[in-house]
C-alpha cells in the first residue's frame, strides 16, 4: 500500500482510519512531511502544528470508543477562525499575538469529529483582497503558475490543498472568498446558504457584524473533491446557539440524477468573458446534458442593479473606516479604497439597498422555480496577474463587475458550489453551481457529474 497519503481525499482517509486499515500517526506524519517538502514553494500555511497533531494523532490510534466522521483526518483553518493555542491574525501584523481563549464553534465541531489541525493557512489583510499577502506573512503563490493569483481570501487554504499539504480546509466566503480560490488552484469550494453554517469565527474582536456581513458572509469546506464536501458539511453545519441566524436545517439525501434544469448564465457582466471561463462553461454544460440534466442558456436578472446594491451596502457600511485603514498593509488600503469608488453614504441610500435586495430575491426566487441549479462563471476573467488588483482604480472595478454573478450569492444567501471544469493555459478554469437556499445536496450532485467529466490530476506538485 502507498504511504503517500497526502494524494488521498477526504473521504478516503476517513473510510480507511475508521476501520483502522491504517494508523492515524502515519497519515498526520504523511501530511506534515508533505508540507515541510513543498510549502516553501508556494507559502500557504503560516504555521505547523506539528507537535499537537502528532500528540493528537497517537491519542486517536489509542481509542477504543467508536469512531467519529472524521476520525483522525488533517485539516488546515484560515487564519480568521479562532483555534485555540494559536494567533487569529486575520492576516495582520498588530494581531500576530491575539490568542482566543477557546475554538470558534465550527472548529469544535471538527474536533468533536475526530479531525487534527495540521497548520493555519495565509489570508490577505481582513480578507479584503481576491488575492492572498499581507505583511505579517507575505504572498501565497498559485501553485499552476506563480505568477498567477492564488486567489483570495481563502488563498492559502486552495494553495495548501491543491498541492497535498491538507485534504480538506476551512474558509469563508463574503465575496467569493472559497469560491474564487478554488477554482484558480484547481480544488472544489462551497458557499453554503447563508445560515446553514455558524458563522461566528471569533470571540476576541470587540466586534458587531453589519447588517451585509449578517447575510452575505459564511463559513464553508474547501476539498480536492465534492464528496469531500459533502462530508465536511454534515459536520460544520451543527447547532450553535451563539449565532441567532444558525438555522436547523435538513440535509436531504442526495437527489437522483434527473431531467433537472439547469439555467446557464454565460456572460453575468455583459462585457464579454475569457477563453478560458468560456471554454470551461460549454465543457461544463456539455457533462450536465451527458448526466441527463436539462441545460438551457438564460439571460441572470438584475445584475447590474444587484451590483449596485451591494456597492451602496459597502459605502454605508464602511463609513468611519479611517481606524480600520491604519492596520492595513498599503496593498490592501488601495484594494479597499478602489472597491469603494466615490459613493457618499446616506441612509436614504441605505434603505433603498434594504427594499432593492428583496425586490432581486423575488425575482431570482421566480427564476429558480424553473431553473433550480444555474450554471456561470465565479469570475468572467481567467486568474489574473499577480497585482492587477492594485495597478489601477479601474482594474478593480473591472474585477468587481466580473464577480457578479458570485456576488449575487452572497447577496441573497444562496449556496454554491465552485470547482475546475476545464485547464487551459496551463490554468484551472472554474465554474459554480448555484442552487435555492438549502439545497447544497442539489449543487453538490450535478458537480459531482462535472468533477468526474473532467478528472483533473490533482494534487499537484508547486510549478515554478
Amino acid at each position: 500500500m502507498s504511504h503517500e497519503f497526502w494524494r488521498w481525499s477526504a473521504t478516503q482517509l476517513t473510510t480507511a482510519l475508521r476501520i483502522r486499515e491504517i494508523s492515524v500517526q502515519e497519515v498526520v506524519q504523511a501530511h506534515l512531511d508533505r508540507i515541510d517538502a513543498v510549502n516553501g514553494k508556494v507559502n500557504a500555511i503560516t504555521l505547523t502544528l506539528a507537535e499537537q497533531a502528532l500528540d493528537a494523532a497517537k491519542a486517536a490510534d489509542n481509542t477504543a470508543r467508536d469512531l467519529p466522521a472524521l476520525h483522525g483526518l488533517p485539516i488546515t483553518v484560515k487564519e480568521n477562525i479562532d483555534v485555540l493555542g494559536t494567533p487569529t491574525t486575520n492576516g495582520l501584523v498588530s494581531r500576530k499575538d491575539l490568542y482566543p481563549t477557546k475554538d470558534a464553534p465550527i472548529i469544535r465541531h471538527l474536533k468533536q469529529a475526530g479531525a487534527i489541525i495540521v497548520g493555519r493557512t495565509n489570508m490577505p489583510d481582513f480578507g479584503m483582497r481576491w488575492h492572498t499577502d499581507n505583511d505579517l506573512h507575505g504572498p501565497t503563490l498559485n501553485p499552476w503558475n506563480g505568477k498567477r493569483t492564488p486567489g483570495g481570501s481563502s488563498g492559502g487554504e486552495a494553495a495548501a490543498i491543491a498541492t497535498g499539504m491538507s485534504p480538506l480546509g476551512i474558509g469563508n466566503d463574503m465575496g467569493g472568498s472559497t469560491r474564487q480560490p478554488a477554482v484558480n488552484c484547481g480544488i472544489a469550494g462551497l458557499r453554503p446558504t447563508t445560515g446553514r453554517v455558524s458563522w461566528v469565527t471569533s470571540t476576541i474582536y470587540d466586534y458587531s457584524p453589519t447588517y451585509y456581513d449578517q447575510i452575505a458572509a459564511v463559513n464553508g469546506p474547501m476539498a480536492r473533491s465534492v464528496r469531500d464536501l459533502r462530508l465536511a458539511l454534515g459536520i460544520l453545519s451543527q447547532s450553535d446557539p451563539s449565532d441567532p441566524l444558525w438555522v436547523p436545517a435538513s440535509t436531504p439525501p442526495a437527489p437522483q440524477n434527473g431531467a433537472n434544469r439547469v439555467g446557464l448564465v454565460r456572460d453575468p457582466s455583459g462585457e464579454g468573458i475569457a477563453p478560458g471561463v468560456a471554454k470551461a462553461l460549454t465543457d461544463a454544460a456539455n457533462l450536465l446534458t451527458q448526466a441527463g440534466y436539462m441545460v438551457e442558456d438564460i439571460e441572470a436578472p438584475l445584475m447590474e442593479e444587484a451590483d449596485r446594491t451591494i456597492q451602496q451596502f459597502y459605502e454605508t457600511e464602511t463609513t468611519g473606516l479611517a481606524d480600520m485603514l491604519a492596520l492595513f498593509s498599503q496593498d490592501a488600503k488601495t484594494v479597499l479604497l478602489s472597491a469603494l469608488g466615490d459613493g457618499k453614504p446616506n441612509a436614504v441610500t441605505y434603505r433603498n439597498a434594504i427594499a432593492e435586495r428583496h425586490r432581486i430575491a423575488v425575482e431570482w426566487s421566480v427564476l429558480m422555480d424553473r431553473y433550480p441549479l444555474i450554471l456561470g462563471p465565479v469570475s468572467t476573467l481567467e486568474p489574473f496577474e499577480v497585482g492587477y488588483d492594485i495597478s489601477s482604480p479601474n482594474a478593480m472595478q473591472c474585477l468587481i463587475r466580473s464577480f457578479r454573478l458570485t456576488e449575487l450569492c452572497n447577496l441573497l444567501g444562496l449556496p454554491s458550489v465552485a470547482l475546475p471544469a476545464a485547464l487551459m493555459n496551463g490554468l484551472p478554469q472554474g465554474v459554480q453551481i448555484i442552487g435555492r437556499r438549502f439545497d447544497e445536496d442539489r449543487c453538490f450532485t450535478a458537480a459531482q457529474a462535472i468533477e468526474e467529466g473532467l478528472a483533473l490530476p490533482i494534487p499537484i506538485d508547486p510549478i515554478s
